[in-house]
């Protein structure tokens, strides 16, 4: 087994990535606040010079998307089905952004 281990750069770039996947996802949803909110931390997150208040208050933006309003924590409860439906890739998706913002996080 193969461990990798990633930079808090390599996790921020990972995380960005899987944000897009996600709004991708949430627009068959019609969830376009949620959306709004992912992609207004992905622009932060993306800038090369961002300040560490920043990075915060962004990654604080995507958890705030999943345990707030926005409620996306919904999708990363695995459904009990035989057959691989958008309902799935929705949960991993979102389960992805939501562990990688949580392993980037600053201290608090």
């Amino acid at each position: 087994m193969a461990i990798i281990k990633r930079n808090r750069s390599s996790t921020t770039q990972a995380l960005v990535e899987a944000m897009q996947k996600l709004c991708i996802l949430l627009a068959s949803q019609d969830d376009d606040e949620a959306i709004e909110q992912l992609q207004a931390a992905a622009e932060v997150l993306k800038k090369p010079n961002g300040t560490e208040d920043d990075l915060k208050a962004a990654i604080d933006s995507v958890i705030d998307a999943f345990e707030g309003d926005h409620e996306l924590i919904a999708y990363t409860h695995q459904r009990d089905s035989k057959q691989w439906t958008e309902i799935e890739e929705l949960s991993q998706a979102s389960s992805r952004v939501l562990t990688l913002a949580r392993r980037i996080r600053p201290n608090r």
